[in-house]
């Protein structure tokens, strides 16, 4: 896998034309999807072996945390558990997390509201859907924060031009 392939939700700016429960939880993966493209976007080794206190986990050990989050949301819409020993590196972990995202979006887009809720009655823990908002996806976006806060400190700032709260990138050059 190359570290500058073509990644997914450098823009997520086009919305769900309906409001449903379905699109709501589509559009909190796209976000997390977004923010956590632009969070780890030109890392050096250096930020990404930074932890801000010597008790803290590392920018790769919460990349590998978020990467667990994903890989289980996405068994739980159907996905198959990936093999994370084979991705022995940051961007590798990166890249996948990024494509998990991207195949959960696609099997959201695909899914009604009743799917949904067959989702919840199938899932082997019978833990309610709203445990999964509250649970890893919100967890993933506080470790997305984490590290945008992280490489921040370690003096390499989340790229200028990435509009979070309408979820498109004005790539500036030399930015990306």
């Amino acid at each position: 896998m190359d570290k500058n392939q073509e990644l997914p939700f450098e823009d997520i700016s086009k919305t769900p034309n309906d409001l449903t429960a379905t699109n709501t939880l589509l559009r909190m993966v796209e976000g997390l999807a977004f923010r956590y493209r632009w969070a780890t976007e030109n890392l050096s080794e250096e930020n990404i072996k930074f932890k801000p206190h010597p008790t803290s986990m590392s920018v790769e050990e919460v990349n590998a945390h978020i990467f667990d989050l994903v890989d289980s949301t996405f068994r739980v819409f159907g996905g198959e558990k990936q093999n994370k020993d084979s991705l022995n590196s940051f961007h590798k972990l990166r890249i996948k997390s990024l494509n998990i995202l991207a195949d959960l979006s696609e099997r959201l887009k695909e899914m009604s509201d009743e799917d949904l809720s067959e989702i919840e009655k199938n899932t082997s823990r019978k833990l309610p859907f709203w445990y999964w908002i509250n649970g890893p996806l919100a967890d993933a976006l506080t470790h997305v924060g984490q590290i945008t806060s992280w490489r921040r400190i370690a003096g390499n700032p989340q790229l200028k031009g990435i509009n979070v709260f309408i979820g498109n990138s004005d790539k500036i050059e030399g930015n990306g």
